[in-house]
């Protein structure tokens, strides 16, 4: 089985006002003093149209001026941040998403590829 040419989703970390004014404003009203709510998105690569396919994860808060890429505890969102990952990873699996086994320069940085033909899903 050849992964060449089959769809890839890549992960990337956002911060949730990223795309929504609302949504942003309601964080920053919301949210504690500093923190900013972030989410995992699954998405295919840079070059792919900005209406792609995408599948976003469920927020956690982070501090503003927190290292994401600091993995030293204690950091309070880190616990948090992982199993939202593992929860965006799990459902990737069910809507017929596989690991592709590469990785980018950050820790959250996973790529997946389909190739059975399952429908995609589209969450915005």
């Amino acid at each position: 089985m050849t992964t060449q040419g089959a769809p890839r989703l890549e992960v990337h970390l956002e911060e949730l006002g990223r795309r929504s004014w609302v949504a942003a404003l309601m964080s920053t009203l919301t949210g504690s003093f500093g923190t900013a709510q972030y989410r995992f998105v699954a998405r295919p690569p840079d070059d792919a149209p900005d209406d792609a396919t995408i599948v976003l994860g469920a927020t956690f808060p982070v501090l503003r001026a927190q290292d994401l890429d600091d993995l030293v505890e204690p950091h309070a969102w880190l616990d948090l941040a992982r199993a939202r990952l593992d929860e965006l990873e799990a459902r990737l699996r069910v809507e017929g998403w596989s690991p592709a086994g590469t990785t980018g320069r950050h820790w959250w940085s996973r790529t997946y590829v389909r190739t059975g033909g399952l429908p995609m899903s589209v969450a915005r």
